[in-house]
């Protein structure tokens, strides 16, 4: 007993705290503002205040349990499962296509129904993907700066699965899993050229997508001036900036936000920053970016310490990951970028993606115990 108690305490001295510490606050805000912003939606279309705020909870806990678990995993488990899982993902995403299995909703169809709870699969598939491109890299380093048997396999077998995301659509589970690709074959040592190269070549696809769907093309132009049409196409943004414009400095009072009444869509959801602003003001929305800042400067810290090539490709594709998909969501709620459906990580509610985002943490937790013990005393030292 006493040797299982040390060598937990092992562990935990070992992994990065200040990941920990943030993402934890991040999901305790998350919980906070999830009961805030669905008061008025939940009261409506359930009879029950609390039905929001009960179900993110029961999320809440049981994705702290995985992200856990996953933290104590061994490096050999998660390159295992991870290339299992990355398989498994891709069968996901082609089974929701098929009618009566995947759950349509908004004009699209991304939910499998599992009758305990809804899972999204490009959810798991994010995380997977990375997971799989650092088994790939690792395997053979000089792999990513060779076109044929390199780079164009790993390119061809994700053009396959942005196909699939797109058949759904889901244009931006796509944008942003194209960006974690990008961004660790950069990690891996492909030349800046090559990336330059690579993003020109995706602005025709991506033009396309933005154009062949009207409702996207319009939210492009709803983009540049959100004041144009404020009661239809703007809508959501522009109630989106009254939030924040309401709130000011020091908010109106947690509970006391007018624009989830009705006005702000998705409050709870997609557009809870807005919520956090109006409510509780500006110094919660920097506290916010602070805490999302810190978690990604931890896992760059992560990839750059370990000594281990496939920690230091997970270990920043996961950064990448989180990082944009946080900075998606806040630009889109503050008009810095054009409306696209996404949730804020371990802020917004969620059932799948929370838990799902905190199995993330656990990855990164689990990859910190790599870093050499040498690197854990300096920090200390330092703090």
């Amino acid at each position: 007993m006493a040797s299982e108690k040390k060598s937990v305490l092992n562990q935990l001295s070992q992994m990065d705290l200040w990941l920990a510490g943030s993402a934890l606050f991040l999901v305790v805000i998350g919980q906070v503002m999830v009961y805030s912003a669905s008061l008025p939606v939940a009261a409506r279309r359930f009879g029950d205040a609390n039905h929001f705020a009960v179900r993110n909870l029961l999320f809440a806990v049981i994705g702290v349990v995985v992200a856990v678990a996953v933290s104590r995993l061994s490096l050999e488990s998660i390159r295992r499962w991870g290339r299992v899982g990355f398989w498994i993902a891709m069968v996901t995403l082609l089974i929701v296509l098929v009618p009566g299995v995947g759950i349509e909703g908004g004009g699209a169809r991304r939910w499998i129904n599992f009758r305990i709870f809804t899972l999204q699969p490009s959810e798991p598939f994010k995380v997977m993907l990375v997971l799989f491109v650092a088994h790939v890299l690792e395997t053979d380093p000089g792999r990513v700066l060779r076109l044929k048997g390199g780079l164009l396999p790993l390119l061809v077998l994700f053009g396959i699965a942005a196909s699939m995301l797109m058949s759904e659509p889901d244009f931006g589970a796509t944008l942003i899993s194209g960006t974690v690709v990008l961004g660790m074959v950069f990690v891996a040592g492909i030349p800046f050229a090559w990336i330059v190269f690579l993003i020109v070549a995706a602005v025709p696809a991506a033009a396309a997508g933005v154009i062949m769907a009207p409702y996207r093309f319009q939210r492009v132009i709803s983009f540049w001036d959100p004041w144009s049409d404020p009661l239809d196409s703007d809508f959501q943004l522009v109630q989106s900036l009254l939030s924040f414009g309401g709130g000011g400095l020091t908010g109106t009072g947690l509970g006391e936000g007018r624009q989830k009444q009705f006005y702000l869509p998705e409050a709870h959801t997609d557009f809870i920053f807005a919520v956090i602003g109006e409510e509780l003001g500006l110094f919660w929305i920097l506290l916010v970016i602070f805490l999302f800042a810190v978690m990604i400067w931890r896992a760059f810290t992560i990839a750059r310490s370990t000594p281990d090539p496939y920690v230091r490709l997970g270990a920043a594709g996961l950064g990448i990951l989180l990082g944009t998909q946080a900075i998606a969501n806040m630009g889109v709620v503050m008009g810095l970028l054009p409306p696209k459906g996404l949730t804020l990580p371990l802020v917004s509610y969620g059932g799948s993606s929370l838990i799902i985002t905190l199995a993330t943490v656990g990855l990164l937790l689990a990859f910190s115990r790599t870093i050499p013990p040498v690197h854990h005393a300096s920090r200390v030292e330092r703090g």
